[in-house]
């Protein structure tokens, strides 16, 4: 007991750690402005945003778990709701301070709510990931309420809780799905960027956030369910890995779908992307589905034979999805959609980049995105955050069954 304890103080220890540096040179952002990343007019979103919508994604998974938990009555899931549900609500606030970090001046946020424009998907976005939240922290609540002092000893409210979180299911469950709709809107609706401009990109944006989410509550319940208990309820944890590699199958199908009318229309732009795609960004693109697709079989032959297959799928899958991200910004940025054909060839408008540095082009037509040491360093502020949170959780609150 005392070892497990030293455990969680120690990851406690780690994730504010992280959060001390994250906000630390967030700061020094907010000081020196936005040149301090490698973000510019041509290249305007970046990791903070990629990490936006990465965070999205996992933050399903947890509301998935507790929705089919109750639904469908699945005993052997019910062991791992207070953890999967805690999950999901660090990971949406880790999303929604991802985003702060990708505004020059986080109070700018403010005229969201003073002047709201309904018909920017952004202002959705603030919607459904506020809503998102109140799912969580409601799913939260109803976790753990059965376990305060008042009623750990109460059987008839312990099956009252278990009717109110079957009824509160039929709310989360959808909303799981609307949150990644939603905010794949923002690419999708698009019409300039022919990356994005794509009605698959909602739908795969949901299969890759269930793949991504139940991944991430599955190395979560490896990481923090005690060995007896995870072995006990190992049928749970087959479910869950069987549902991710069927969202991992779709994920992989719908990636390929997308990739067909591109090829089809033969125009010049979509040679372009093409060769941004399959030359200029090719490894980042076949490792969005190759790690993944090896998950899928870790999953497959492997879903209920213990921790280390299913951790090793997790962290696949975890690291595919975060490079499908990314992927879904880089390609795009640099397919520029100011083009004029001259001499039978694409000819791109130069963009000025914003900033003036002796020695380096003020107009480009490709800018070479890679974060700075800064961007990475903020970065870890939100992925701090969920670390701390969850082990401020296994701390304070009974997350395995029979813990005092």
């Amino acid at each position: 007991m005392k070892k497990l304890s030293a455990k969680k103080t120690a990851a406690l220890v780690i994730g504010a750690a992280m959060c001390a540096a994250g906000l630390a040179a967030w700061i020094y952002q907010l000081v020196q402005g936005m040149q301090v990343t490698n973000l510019r007019n041509s290249f305007t979103w970046g990791l903070y945003m990629g990490s936006f919508e990465f965070f999205i994604a996992m933050a399903t998974g947890g509301i998935l778990v507790f929705s089919i938990a109750y639904l469908w009555n699945i005993e052997t899931l019910k062991p791992f709701v207070k953890i999967a549900s805690i999950g999901s609500l660090a990971s949406v606030v880790a999303a929604g301070v991802a985003i702060f970090e990708d505004l020059g001046e986080p109070f700018h946020a403010l005229y969201m709510i003073i002047t709201p424009n309904v018909g920017s998907p952004l202002f959705w976005d603030v919607v459904i990931l506020t809503l998102y939240v109140i799912v969580c922290l409601v799913a939260v609540v109803l976790t753990l309420l059965p376990d305060t002092k008042k009623h750990v000893h109460d059987r008839g409210y312990r099956m009252t809780n278990e009717e109110n979180c079957r009824r509160f299911s039929f709310i989360a469950f959808p909303m799981a799905f609307l949150l990644n709709i939603i905010t794949s809107f923002m690419f999708a609706t698009q019409n300039t960027r022919e990356w994005w401009h794509s009605a698959l990109i909602p739908v795969n944006a949901c299969a890759e956030a269930t793949a991504v989410g139940l991944s991430f509550t599955i190395l979560l319940c490896v990481l923090m369910v005690r060995h007896e208990i995870f072995v006990e309820n190992s049928d749970g944890i087959r479910l869950l890995s069987r549902i991710a590699a069927a969202s991992i199958a779709a994920y992989i199908v719908m990636s390929f779908i997308e990739i067909v009318p591109l090829a089809w229309s033969g125009t010049q732009e979509s040679r372009h992307l093409l060769h941004l795609i399959f030359h200029t960004y090719g490894l980042l693109f076949w490792l969005q589905i190759i790690l993944p697709l090896l998950a899928m079989i870790l999953f497959l032959v492997g879903g209920g034979l213990g921790k280390e297959l299913v951790s090793v799928a997790g962290i696949l899958v975890i690291v595919g999805i975060f490079i499908q991200r990314m992927m879904l910004l880089l390609p795009a940025f640099n397919s520029i959609p100011l083009t004029l054909p001259v001499a039978g060839k694409l000819w791109t408008f130069p963009i000025a980049v914003g900033t003036f540095t002796e020695g380096e082009d003020v107009f480009v037509r490709f800018w070479n995105y890679v974060p700075t040491a800064v961007e990475w360093i903020v970065g870890i502020l939100p992925v701090g955050l969920i670390v701390f949170v969850m082990a401020a959780a296994a701390i304070l609150f009974r997350l395995n069954p029979g813990e005092e």
